[in-house]
């Protein structure tokens, strides 16, 4: 018979090499994950890109050029810099390689509008190579999760197809920078707030426009972090400012010695572009529009004299104009105000009961307020609440229908920015596979339903795990038939008329569901325990 000692260890020695099984599984999965995908993106190397290629193109000449003291004066370009000054020396520190792979890529004179094949291979690499924080993020989260979720969420967030449409043939860098949201927020899931809290830091320093989630930030750290008394919470306070004042000193400090401090942030708060970009985000503001529209049609017809807008949202240009007819105009300030209000129930909760089961959720739910009540929102924010999103999207049935139309909906409000033939193709086949791996992956995942919540289910006679609401199911279908407005009945019956009217029937359309998304999290969020 076995002495308890033995026992003990042999115990050990079985979870350790369980552990070692499932390390070994994880590390297969996500290399199998990011081989397949980094080929994608090599595929997709000569497709279309906008003018942001030119923009981070002139952003390496200039870093590589000018002194630091000059990065947020110049006008060489019209697409100057403005981004904090992290995404700067990361700028800084590529175009040593740029230089290095052709020099004109960093002239920057001679190099304007450059589309030579060594600069769009260059700057399409450094996209996939930097999305290796993104791939590590995702590895950090789910290392810990049983198999079937974690492959899941690799999924969803690795192949999201908003990342590939935005970042591989639109041309950003959101995968690397919603990699560095998603170490923070795994970290404060396991507790450790510090490390947490500084890397949102870091974050802010590199895209300013993640501070909408600071709030919950904030309540969070100071309620979860600093705790532990008077005297404990104090030090724990002190200890968290020096880490984050630490990183914005490492970031803004060459600029403020250089007198550039009032520069910067006069470029990174352009508040004279607009409430709206040129293409109307699905947000809230969509339905403001087009109530003025229509409230100035009816009161024109009625024999009231309504004066003309200075701008038309309706052109699709929206600059600093009073482009209303009858409601009142929109400043910044009211959509600041507008998104503090709608972040505020939040807070609250993060307040009395700061979870770190819930932080992810909080802060999508923070980038959703953002989105819909923002000023100058562009539709590409939407990848910083669906991303967090796809982390708990695993965790029940109703969660996963919920993503599941969330995802349809962002990923279909990005079409616009592939609007040559050439790129057709790729949107819609990529949006089709996505919504069915979702389709297969979380019916797989919820085909036992024996241990789910009652209040998540929707269960069909035939036992499928995964059905959607009649009215959510109708909304669904109703992008075939905006698509077909959109891509064949409006060229063929209005012709070169009403040039915008499918982008603001996209708009339209996906600001419901982008509505029904918020409002389905802000329920969840507010009667959750």
């Amino acid at each position: 018979m076995k002495s308890p000692k033995r026992k003990i260890a042999q115990h050990l020695k079985e979870n350790q090499v369980q552990l070692q099984g499932s390390h070994r599984s994880i590390h297969k999965d996500l290399l199998w994950f990011s081989l397949v995908v980094t080929f994608f993106k090599v595929l997709l190397i000569p497709a279309y890109h906008s003018t942001d290629f030119e923009v981070h193109r002139n952003w390496l000449a200039l870093t590589h050029t000018l002194p630091l003291s000059q990065w947020y004066t110049d006008e060489t370009s019209p697409w100057t810099l403005d981004y904090p000054p992290f995404f700067a020396y990361f700028e800084r520190f590529l175009s040593f390689f740029a230089s290095l792979v052709d020099p004109t890529i960093t002239d920057l004179h001679n190099g304007l509008n450059y589309k030579a094949l060594s600069v769009i291979i260059f700057q399409r690499l450094s996209v996939i190579a930097s999305d290796t924080i993104l791939i590590y993020s995702v590895y950090n989260l789910t290392r810990n999760l049983e198999s079937k979720k974690r492959f899941l969420i690799l999924m969803l967030v690795i192949w999201s197809p908003g990342l590939l449409i935005v970042d591989h043939v639109h041309f950003q860098y959101n995968g690397f920078l919603l990699g560095i949201l998603l170490i923070s927020l795994g970290e404060l899931q396991k507790g450790n707030d510090l490390i947490g809290g500084f890397f949102f830091a870091v974050l802010l320093c590199f895209k300013h426009l993640f501070a909408v989630a600071g709030p919950i930030y904030f309540v969070y750290l100071l309620r979860h972090y600093c705790r532990g008394g008077i005297f404990k919470g104090f030090n724990k306070l002190v200890a968290m400012g020096v880490v984050v004042v630490g990183v914005f000193v490492a970031a803004y400090g060459p600029f403020a010695y250089h007198e550039q401090i009032q520069e910067v942030l006069r470029r990174m708060f352009p508040f004279g572009r607009g409430l709206c970009h040129a293409y109307w985000a699905p947000n809230f503001w969509v339905f403001y529009i087009l109530s003025d529209k229509l409230l100035a049609l009816v009161l024109a017809k009625l024999g009231f004299r309504i004066q003309t807008p200075t701008a038309s949202f309706t052109s699709g240009l929206v600059g600093d104009t009073s482009p209303f007819a009858i409601l009142p105009k929109i400043t910044p300030s009211v959509t600041l105000v507008m998104v503090l209000l709608a972040i505020s129930p939040i807070l609250v909760k993060a307040w009395r009961n700061p979870q770190p089961k819930m932080i992810v959720r909080w802060v999508a739910y923070a980038y959703s307020c953002g989105f819909l009540f923002g000023w100058h929102v562009h539709e590409k924010a939407s990848l910083h609440f669906l991303i967090p999103l796809a982390v708990v999207a695993v965790e029940s049935v109703e969660d996963a229908c919920h993503f599941l139309i969330l995802s349809t909906v962002s990923v279909y409000s990005l079409f616009p920015l592939l609007y040559e033939a050439q790129e057709y193709p790729i949107k819609v086949i990529l949006l089709l596979l996505h919504i069915t791996l979702m389709w297969f992956g979380f019916s797989s995942q919820f085909s036992d339903t024996s241990e789910l919540d009652k209040r998540a289910t929707r269960l069909s006679k035939i036992g499928d795990p995964l059905v959607i609401g009649l009215i959510e199911k109708s909304y669904l279908l109703g992008f075939v038939v905006v698509e077909a407005w959109v891509q064949f009945l409006h060229p063929l019956l209005l012709g070169d008329r009403l040039p915008f009217l499918p982008l603001m029937l996209i708009s339209f359309y996906c600001a419901l569901g982008m509505m029904y998304s918020w409002i389905w999290q802000l329920r969840y969020l507010v009667t959750s325990h």
